[in-house]
């Protein structure tokens, strides 16, 4: 049996999986409480016999008020104690479950924070990432009466493949998942092993490219961010002809910086293809246009990365090399659990995924006071309102504060439709206006779409050097603008997305805002000491507030010279 059989199989298969994941959503949709109740019941009676199960009376709880006495609200510092042991290969701690690796992330504070995945939340991911595009894609050409040619998919995220001092995986839920299905990989991925490409061993965007383009028959293109397809179409337009070169004389060209081992075991696993590189090469100089993906692989069905309105920008750019390739916009989710999922092609519309975690929710506008209050399920959300999002894990996390705010856009039958709204501490007050992130970004669309251009880096904050206190715009952009002369521009678009802006501003109460520079590169040296100090690039977002002491003193220092700021 061949490898190309096999592949083939193998997609069909993973198309099937897809439209049950869709099958399943649609029918979950007319009684999604019904669903998530059951869920919880599972999880408590799972890990009532846990020490956090015990501590908390897991065996007394029979109803969801019931669970809402006996076990406190939490955030990662009350799971802190217990993660150091779990790390250490401790049983039935926090989840009755076999911890399969943790997802270490950088934390708000530059902390890292290790959370833990099972196989039960591992499956959620597989469940409603690619197999779940992979299906929208091929329904999408069945309705218009074309064939699903089932070929591999590109993953252009890079591994760390890092693991604890006992051996257990610590990176990413994509690598988590590679321990346990990577034996698969090279069947449904344009990777030659069962390891995803690892950003420790030298040039591995060169390695991405240079399987994928050898294979004429992808299928897929998948991505964490879309802010990932950006940068590695950069690194595309300037490597082209090297990776087109090695493709057709069969080689690993030695200007590629990888290490020794690595360098041996890929070019062991390459053969001379003169044909589709000619092919390739006529593509490149034909031009980087919207057509360019659908060039170099015929028969792309879907392009999935996550897509919400912090990576509208990226979208849009990754858009003008795809042309009519459909965009999945994925998932929402973190690392402590996925939350939403699209269920259409084009849609950033997530239906809450009533089987992955269990769900409660504040009300966005009174969390902020502290007062004590009951949280709401599912079933009374409105639509229009924005509410921060409580889970609780099938990996060990109750009734765990996300720390995300989630406004509902509707309903599907009876299952909200949720978008990310913006982060918890990334909201601005000087005088009562809560101007959030989301204010932010939908005032940086708006110049955009005004003047035509991108903005690529931004971020607000609040300058409290003068009285009465303002806000402050930080770009770091090479978008062809007089940013004096758009101030007032600005102003007035912030007040189009926050109404009470202009009314502050009329009373004196907020003064009129500035703009900053930033010094060229500053967001990717943020964004690689996060990398260094153990987060994963495909977890790197983009930065728009100053949400924590240390992000402040990183940015506000690099500023250009000729300007200066109080810290």
């Amino acid at each position: 049996m061949n490898h190309k059989f096999i592949s083939r199989l193998a997609m069909r298969l993973m198309v099937r999986k897809g439209n049950a994941s869709l099958r399943h959503l649609e029918k979950a949709s007319h009684a999604p409480m019904k669903e998530n109740a059951a869920l919880l019941k599972k999880i408590i009676q799972k890990n009532r016999c846990t020490e956090f199960g015990k501590r908390y009376h897991f065996d007394q709880i029979k109803t969801f008020d019931d669970f809402r006495r006996l076990v406190p609200a939490s955030d990662y510092d009350d799971y802190a104690p217990y993660m150091e042991r779990v790390k250490q290969g401790e049983p039935n701690v926090l989840t009755a479950s076999k911890i399969l690796g943790f997802s270490r992330t950088s934390g708000s504070s530059g902390v890292p924070k290790y959370i833990p995945a099972t196989d039960a939340s591992l499956k959620a991911y597989v469940k409603y990432t690619w197999t779940r595009a992979l299906a929208l894609g091929a329904g999408a050409l069945k309705a218009k009466g074309e064939r699903f040619h089932p070929g591999r998919g590109v993953f252009l995220s890079p591994a760390t493949n890092e693991v604890l001092p006992n051996g257990m995986p610590c990176s990413n839920i994509a690598e988590i998942g590679a321990r346990e299905y990577g034996t698969f990989y090279p069947y449904i991925l344009t990777v030659p092993t069962k390891k995803l490409f690892d950003m420790h061993d030298g040039d591995y965007i060169y390695n991405i490219y240079r399987f994928a383009l050898a294979d004429e028959d992808v299928t897929f293109i998948f991505s964490v961010f879309f802010s990932v397809n950006v940068s590695q179409l950069a690194y595309l337009r300037t490597h082209w002809q090297t990776i087109v070169d090695d493709i057709e004389h069969g080689v690993i060209s030695d200007s590629i910086d990888l290490k020794p081992e690595v360098r041996k075991e890929l070019s062991a696993l390459v053969k001379p293809m003169p044909k589709r590189a000619a092919y390739l090469r006529k593509q490149f100089e034909q031009g980087f246009d919207e057509t360019l993906f659908r060039r170099l692989w015929p028969h792309l069905t879907v392009l999935c990365a996550i897509g919400n309105a912090s990576f509208k920008p990226a979208a849009d750019y990754v858009r003008s090399f795809a042309g009519d390739v459909p965009f999945d916009f994925s998932i929402y989710g973190a690392s402590e659990g996925l939350i939403g999922a699209c269920f259409a092609l084009e849609s950033t519309d997530m239906q809450l995924l009533t089987d992955s975690c269990f769900y409660e929710f504040l009300p966005a506008d009174t969390f902020e006071s502290g007062t004590d209050l009951k949280t709401l399920t599912l079933d009374q959300l409105k639509v229009g309102e924005k509410y921060e999002i409580l889970i609780t894990t099938q990996a060990g996390l109750y009734r765990y504060h996300l720390k995300d705010v989630i406004e509902v856009k509707g309903f599907r039958n009876k299952c909200p439709l949720i978008s990310f709204a913006y982060r918890k501490g990334q909201l601005f007050n000087i005088a009562g206006e809560k101007f959030s992130e989301e204010d932010a970004r939908n005032t940086i669309e708006m110049l955009e779409k005004a003047h035509g251009v991108t903005v690529d880096h931004w971020l607000f904050y609040h300058d409290d050097s003068v009285v009465p206190n303002r806000y402050a715009l930080v770009v770091e952009s090479d978008a062809p603008l007089d940013w004096d002369a758009c101030i007032d521009e600005l102003e007035g678009y912030m007040g189009v997305c926050n109404k009470r802006y202009p009314s502050q501003r009329a009373k004196s109460y907020i003064d009129r805002m500035i703009v900053r520079h930033q010094e060229p590169g500053t967001h990717d040296a943020w964004a690689a000491l996060c990398i260094e100090r153990g987060a994963s690039a495909a977890q790197i977002k983009p930065v728009h507030s100053l949400d924590t002491p240390e992000k402040r003193e990183f940015f506000l220092q690099r500023m250009k010279s000729t300007e200066t700021v109080n810290q």
